[in-house]
């Protein structure tokens, strides 16, 4: 037998280990296929999406954590030939080549746009902590031209993920989500609950720790073509050599082992990588080429932690490893374009509730607010200042004497928590408040979760996976915050954080079955817990890590605690990007970095113009949120002319809100995405797919950010389309092209194509100061558009009963019209019924900002209406 088996691997590597083809059985809901290695099964999960388990020993995963929506099982059909094996749907299908135990994808009309790679399926059996499981791994073909998208939210800086290595872990401004969305219209979610390395990496480069206390000097010396760099005795410098077998690119993985404070990696005197922060994840990955021969490294980490760093050629192949599986489980979605990729996926993993028109304003937050009395000047300085914001946000510590992590308000400084948010509230705020899952096991609040036993063993953490403990946990915070007049969530450190279900038991089982998926849990008791208890009134939950299926929760993510510098502020571009490629549509940042530079931020010039920029930005997140460790991060804190700046952009978010909130529902009601990666507009358009730092914000606006110091012009690429419009100008720009566009301070390059319909607002101190009775309608020419202008009560969930109002704008090119249709949707408080809409209507002869005559204006009374432009 023991022959036998050596013959299979050496002689037969196609076959993945025996994995020969035996048998099959077609039955209701999949096709399984015994091979001599255990059962594949297809599974159809709906017209667009189907799921590939691998499973054998009996061991399987019995928690079905992201595919929660269980869809009728799709009409399949089934085609056996002495060769193959073909379940064909409406719109993919799916071949296993028998010789080969191998699976293809392919459209509707059988063009295969995924294909496994020969061979590399596999499950081998390992064990972790006594427990059986299997080390599972799945390798894919990566077309020529293909781009990769998604995985969540890193700081590596990586934008296109082809042939990147990385280790997906949850850690602080770190979120894994196994999700992958090719530029070829698929999408790969890989179906596990722990550790996974995408692409990994397994040459590995000796590294040998070098002395740096030789002398005994307080610094030692790491010399690159750069120059000269010190280096603490709290850091460590290793070295190394490797060698590579021919020219080419290839991908590299650092693993510090735990978080670190810098990463610094140097080949041949050239640094590939280096970063510095008070906080960054243990791994990062970066593409570098290398000629053929021997190569030598330096890294440069904490001295209390051990570097490891491998390599690989960059094979065009995608490969994810979970080294501690219960079963081999992906699942392939297939769409148009992205947007249909992501609505298949979000119909099986759960669809996104709209989040209160309050959390599209302006989120202010610092660390910290010290008092009920702090929080209400504050606001009441906002509004003196006609600085428009919506939300106020408590951070940590206002727990004070009652222990670290508890949801309850210190009287010393807040001695009447009902009564400062009832004030926020007369104000026209609303009162976000920072919760924590490691509550002081010795304050009185925690009782309820030690008599329950409901602190996951040997752990600060509570055994959140524990429904007891979702229920518990959200009494809690009820009876403290909820019942006080809060009005949102700031989850932190939901991953929980660094790392903390490795080896543990919880209540599912052992930790590193699961260790990705604790905020899932956390936004689930929090979602369920308030909707129960008050379901007129929308969850928003802020929270600092996510897992695949949790944009049911009506969660918002932010990307940690980032440093304040040019380099951390471009990789949140990249980062927030491939996080909404992950089918999770609200994110945001510490605009300005959380790790500030201290006193000198008020008065650097410097930090002023990055901060400056940030803003500009965030203006196009789709949440907009300030925050700062130990700043004040208030506009004027900065002086005047900065306070200025941040109110045009703030008067602009404002006046944005009928668009915004109209995109919102769209995210809601057709799984539409937000803050759009080019690829998800111009997929045909290659130079447009690779560009890291344009986007657009919903389907007509693309925001071109300002990534350096010193800039007056920007260099823009217009995707190819009919034409593009200056949004502060008006001026029209053909497709395709590059241009310059003007970068004074005060702006940030926005474009709006050709056939957008954009309503714009009046300015406003808080979303609901004025009823959206009067608004402008730009429309811009050169090609045919439509809008949908969304509106219902705000802050409810009676639109889920058809309580809203759709009203319907459509351009016609050709004859230059214009119609509006009826409103849609049922009737609710507060619902229009007049309006006056001007019509500015731009062709690049006309700027937006012209004097009232250039504006048509209408009344509407509700009946549909077509105007001549």
């Amino acid at each position: 037998m023991k022959f036998l088996v050596i013959f299979c691997v050496i002689l037969m590597p196609a076959s993945a280990f025996c994995q020969v083809y035996q048998k099959h059985s077609v039955q209701t809901d999949r096709i399984s296929i015994t091979l001599s290695d255990g059962v594949l099964d297809l599974i159809p999960l709906s017209e667009k999406a189907i799921r590939v388990q691998l499973h054998k020993g009996g061991l399987k995963e019995t928690q079905e954590l992201v595919l929660v929506n269980k869809l009728p099982v799709p009409k399949f059909r089934v085609t056996v030939t002495p060769s193959q094996l073909k379940v064909s749907m409406q719109a993919i299908s799916v071949t296993f080549v028998k010789k080969s135990a191998t699976i293809t994808f392919a459209d509707a009309d059988g063009k295969v746009f995924l294909q496994e790679k020969a061979g590399s399926r596999r499950l081998n059996p390992d064990s972790i902590l006594g427990e059986k499981c299997f080390i599972a791994e799945q390798s894919f073909i990566s077309a020529p031209g293909e781009s990769l998208f998604g995985l969540g939210q890193f700081q590596d800086g990586n934008f296109d993920l082809k042939n990147v290595s990385r280790k997906l872990t949850q850690v602080n401004t770190q979120i894994a989500i196994p999700f992958l969305y090719s530029s070829n219209n698929y999408g790969i979610l890989w179906h596990q609950y722990g550790l996974t390395y995408y692409n990994p990496s397994d040459n590995a480069v000796k590294l040998l720790k070098r002395d740096t206390t030789a002398g005994g000097k307080a610094e030692a010396e790491v010399t690159t073509t750069a120059g000269t760099q010190k280096v603490s005795q709290q850091q460590a410098v290793y070295q190394g050599n490797f060698k590579v077998e021919k020219d080419g690119r290839y991908s590299l993985l650092l693993d510090l082992g735990d978080m670190d404070n810098r990463h610094l990696v140097i080949i041949d005197g050239i640094t590939q990588i280096d970063q510095s922060n008070l906080w960054l994840p243990p791994t990062v990955g970066k593409l570098v080429n290398l000629k053929a021969g021997t190569h030598s490294v330096q890294v440069l980490c904490k001295a209390t932690n051990t570097p490891k760093l491998t390599w690989k050629p960059a094979d065009d192949v995608t490969t994810f490893r979970s080294p501690q599986a219960k079963a081999l489980d992906y699942v392939v979605f297939r769409g148009n374009n992205a947007d249909e990729v992501i609505q298949n996926y979000r119909s099986l993993s759960g669809q996104v509730p709209m989040l209160p028109l309050w959390a599209y304003g302006f989120w202010q937050c610092r660390e910290r607010y010290t008092s009920g009395n702090h929080l209400v000047e504050t606001v009441k300085e906002f509004r003196k200042r006609n600085l428009p914001m919506d939300v106020i946000v408590q951070d940590w510590q206002y727990w004070g004497k009652y222990g670290w992590g508890v949801p309850k308000f210190d009287e010393t400084n807040y001695p009447d928590p009902k009564g400062f948010i009832n004030q926020l509230h007369t104000l026209n705020a609303r009162f976000s408040v920072s919760v924590w899952e490691n509550l002081d096991k010795k304050s009185d609040v925690a009782k309820d979760y030690i008599a329950k036993n409901l602190y996951i063993p040997n752990s600060p953490w509570i055994d959140i996976f524990n429904p007891e403990t979702q229920k518990t946990h959200w009494n809690a915070l009820n009876k403290n915050l909820f019942a006080n007049g809060v009005d949102s969530w700031w989850m932190d450190a939901t991953e929980p954080e660094n790392d903390a279900l490795t080896g543990k038991q919880t209540y599912l089982g052992l930790g590193n079955f699961y260790r990705l998926t604790y905020p899932l849990f956390v936004s689930k008791a929090v979602y369920e817990g308030q909707r129960q208890t008050d379901p007129q009134k929308r969850v928003a939950i802020l929270t600092r890590s996510a897992f695949a299926g949790q944009q049911r929760y009506g969660t918002i993510n932010w990307s940690g605690d980032i440093g304040g510098t040019w380099d951390t502020y471009k990789r949140q571009i990249v980062a927030g990007l491939n996080y909404s490629m992950t089918g999770m549509p609200y994110w945001t940042t510490d605009i300005g970095g959380f790790f500030r530079p201290g006193r000198s931020q008020y008065t650097d010039e410097k930090y002023k113009e990055l901060l400056t920029r940030w803003f500009q930005w965030g203006t196009f997140n789709t949440i907009f949120r300030i925050h700062g460790y130990q700043s004040e991060t208030e506009p004027w804190k900065y002086g005047e002319t900065v306070e200025s700046n941040m109110r045009k952009m703030l008067n602009l978010r404002y006046q944005l809100m009928p668009y915004i909130y109209s995109l919102a529902w769209q995210v809601s009601s057709k799984s539409s995405t937000m803050m759009r990666p080019l690829v998800m507009d111009f997929a045909a358009d290659k130079q447009a797919v690779q560009q890291p730092y344009e986007y657009m914000f919903g389907k007509s606006i693309l925001v071109a950010p300002i990534t350096e110091a010193g800039v007056k012009e920007k260099d823009v690429y217009l995707p190819k389309a009919s034409a593009w419009y200056d949004w502060w100008t008006g001026q029209r720009y053909r497709g395709g092209q590059s241009i310059k566009a003007d970068a004074s301070l005060d702006k940030i390059p926005l474009f709006v194509k050709a056939g957008a319909i954009i309503p714009v607002g009046q300015t406003m101190q808080y979303t609901a100061q004025k009823r959206a009775d009067t608004l402008e309608i730009r429309i811009y020419s050169g090609a045919n558009g439509s809008f949908a202008l969304y509106e219902d009560e705000g802050d409810n969930y009676n639109y889920e009963q058809g309580k809203y109002s759709t009203l319907q704008f459509s351009y016609n090119d050709a004859l230059k019209t214009l119609t509006i249709g009826a409103p849609t949707g049922k009737s609710f408080p507060g619902r229009l019924s007049t309006r006056t809409f001007y019509i500015t209507f731009l062709n690049g002869q006309t700027s937006p900002n012209a004097k009232d005559g250039n504006k048509m204006e209408v009344k509407y009374s509700g009946k549909p209406l077509v105007k001549k432009l």
